[in-house]
């Protein structure tokens, strides 16, 4: 054999060698996902349960007719697209969406949800799919008195539980008796337009959906914090996150994230 055909040969192993590797990485990953308990069950009941707050436009509504829509309910489409599987969406409130997760009543959760430290401690979350930070919300009759983040001292400060907003407003209030916490959204906004409170702290994605709505509302500024949105998972579901990664890359790779943003975040 002469030299040629020797290294054509020896290319020829490398090229088989390199197909029977990757032949038996996907077996092994393809055997995993077949035996993994949560995405068998999703694959045998042809839907992924997700827990969505539907209460913060326009990343998470819901209708009068009980369709849910916004860049958090497209996002989680193409994840049970990519699944090959329906997905059927529960209308969850924000201070039991955790909990949902965590003990199984849902699969996976999708609402405006910011990474951090606490919360990966008790779940699993995604790559990030969103830039969001906090902004500041007022009345038009504001506007000439409230500028910034250093001018909001001695003004009442609406927030919904249990969220990084509340978390930033204590770190803002002169007074943490002016912080007042709501269930939702829609109720800080309700007593901000009564003039009850001055001040609405909140993620710039729902800050657009508020503003949108009521011509006597505008955000100040832009955002003055950096935080991520993720889908979470119970604590430990690495298959089916890694599915769900994998949408999130395609969508970046496509620019089709960057469209869903402009589709519903536009002002």
């Amino acid at each position: 054999m002469n030299k040629r055909n020797l290294i054509l040969t020896a290319i020829a192993i490398l090229i088989l060698a390199g197909i029977s590797v990757g032949f038996l990485i996907y077996r092994s990953l393809f055997q995993e996902e077949i035996k993994d308990p949560l995405l068998k069950k999703i694959k045998k009941r042809e839907e992924i349960i997700i827990g969505a707050d539907a209460t913060y436009p326009p990343m998470e509504s819901v209708n009068k007719q009980g369709d849910f829509f916004g860049m958090d309910i497209d996002i989680a489409k193409e994840i049970a697209s990519d699944l090959g599987v329906e997905p059927k969406f529960r209308n969850v409130a924000w201070e039991e969406l955790f909990d949902a997760v965590r003990n199984g009543t849902v699969d996976m959760i999708i609402s405006s949800i910011t990474i951090t430290k606490e919360r990966t401690e008790i779940m699993s979350f995604s790559d990030p799919y969103f830039n969001a930070g906090q902004v500041i919300v007022i009345r038009e009759d504001k506007k000439e008195i409230i500028k910034g983040k250093e001018d909001l001292k001695g003004y009442s400060l609406g927030v919904q539980t249990e969220t990084t907003s509340e978390e930033e407003a204590k770190k803002l209030a002169s007074s943490p008796s002016l912080v007042k916490s709501y269930e939702s959204y829609d109720l800080a906004k309700e007593d901000l337009l009564k003039g009850k409170i001055d001040v609405v702290i909140i993620d710039y994605p729902a800050a657009v959906g508020m503003v949108s709505e009521e011509t006597n509302l505008q955000i100040v500024g832009g955002p003055f914090t950096q935080e991520f949105y993720g889908v979470a998972t119970q604590k430990g579901q690495e298959i089916l996150l890694s599915r769900i990664n994998k949408t999130i890359r395609r969508l970046k790779q496509e620019g089709k994230l960057k469209e869903l943003e402009e589709k519903w975040l536009a002002q």
